[in-house]
């Protein structure tokens, strides 16, 4: 005796219109079993929290714990700056940035996930335009600083550099 396996998805009622189908077509002993079997089997979905250090990192820099999932949106916004160029260094940075900002009261910090990921990029520039001076550039002092006292000599230095600027266009043409 052949076996033959009959699922019919879909539509309410499909399986008996086959049965019914088939006897009308002379199969007597027909039998089509009514357990479900699901052929596309639904991909589970992620639980969309944040796995790597990176998004780690993001989720810490805003407040959110570690356990809270994040939207489909900011996965999608997560993966964009990723391939964009957003790295730990980076990101470091603009924690960084952003703790010394928050300090101050008149402060512009994004405060959406999302909106922190889609403009990444603006938001290193600003950390890196923004960094405090360190070391030698906040004790840094012409070594030649003389006080102009004497109004003879200033107008020399200005004549002589309106000489060498005169001769400068002349020289190019102008």
């Amino acid at each position: 005796m052949t076996r033959y396996t009959i699922s019919a998805t879909g539509q309410p009622g499909a399986k008996s219109r086959i049965r019914t189908a088939l006897k009308l077509m002379g199969f007597d002993g027909v039998r089509i079993d009514e357990t479900e079997v699901n052929a596309t089997v639904a991909k589970p979905k992620p639980d969309n929290l944040p796995t790597s250090p990176l998004a780690k990192e993001v989720a810490k820099l805003f407040h959110r714990e570690p356990e809270k999932p994040w939207s489909d949106a900011e996965i999608l916004a997560f993966r964009a700056a990723g391939r964009s160029g957003m790295d730990l260094a980076g990101m470091a940075e603009v924690a960084s940035f952003y703790e010394r900002e928050r300090k101050k009261t008149d402060h512009y910090c994004r405060t959406s996930i999302l909106t922190f990921l889609r403009h990444f990029g603006g938001e290193l520039d600003k950390a890196r335009a923004d960094k405090p001076k360190v070391g030698k550039a906040l004790e840094w002092t012409p070594a030649n600083v003389v006080p102009m006292t004497d109004p003879e000599e200033a107008e020399r230095i200005a004549e002589a550099t309106r000489e060498q600027a005169r001769k400068f266009r002349e020289s190019h043409g102008r």
